[in-house]
Order: C-alpha cells, then sequence, then structure tokens
C-alpha cells in the first residue's frame, strides 16, 4: 500500500505545477490545461484522503469533480474558439489590449 504522504506529495507537485502554469504562460489553452493539472491534483488528494481512511468519499468526490470539469472544460474551449473567431487572438494579453482599446472608442 503506498503512504497517504507519498501520494499527498504528488498531488501538491501537480497542483503546483498547474498553477504554475496558469501563472507564467499568457495563451488560454495553456491556462486550462494548468487548471486540469490543478484539478487532477485535487482529485487524487481526494482519493488518497479515501484510501487512507477507509471509505469512498474520495472517489464519489472525484467522480463529480471530474463531471465538473468535463462541463467547465467545454464551455471554456467554446469561449476560447469564439473569441479567436471574433478576435484572431487566444493571448490574454492581446485580449485585454483589445478590451483596453474598445473601452476608450465607447462613448
Amino acid at each position: 500500500m503506498i503512504p497517504l504522504s507519498h501520494s499527498l506529495v504528488i498531488a501538491a507537485l501537480l497542483f503546483t505545477l498547474g498553477l504554475a502554469l496558469v501563472l507564467l504562460r499568457r495563451e488560454l489553452l495553456f491556462i486550462l490545461m494548468g487548471l486540469e493539472v490543478m484539478f487532477n491534483g485535487v482529485a487524487l488528494t481526494a482519493v488518497a484522503a479515501g484510501r487512507h481512511w477507509g471509505n469512498a468519499d474520495g472517489q464519489v468526490l472525484t467522480i463529480l469533480l471530474m463531471a465538473v470539469t468535463a462541463a467547465e472544460l467545454v464551455v471554456a474551449l467554446i469561449l476560447v474558439w469564439l473569441a479567436y473567431e471574433h478576435f484572431k487572438a487566444v493571448r490574454v494579453d492581446e485580449l485585454t489590449r483589445l478590451r483596453d482599446a474598445a473601452e476608450e472608442d465607447a462613448p
């Protein structure tokens, strides 16, 4: 049996890697990938804690988390697609610059 501390360390590494990806990258798709990695770290924590305490609550929480994550990913990818079609850009810096330019043009 794998000790709880090993699972928590791997989950913390996954969460930290995802957080670094969200904070350091400027492309929307990489930010979404970072969020998915963070969710996987949380799911691994839930499964490890459930196994450690001998109940299935962690697995149930992980299934619900994966369902919510899948729905979030679908909506986010549609928004990225629409942003690319409308602005021809998926970098956060460019989209922010376009928003600022639109605010200056507004009466």
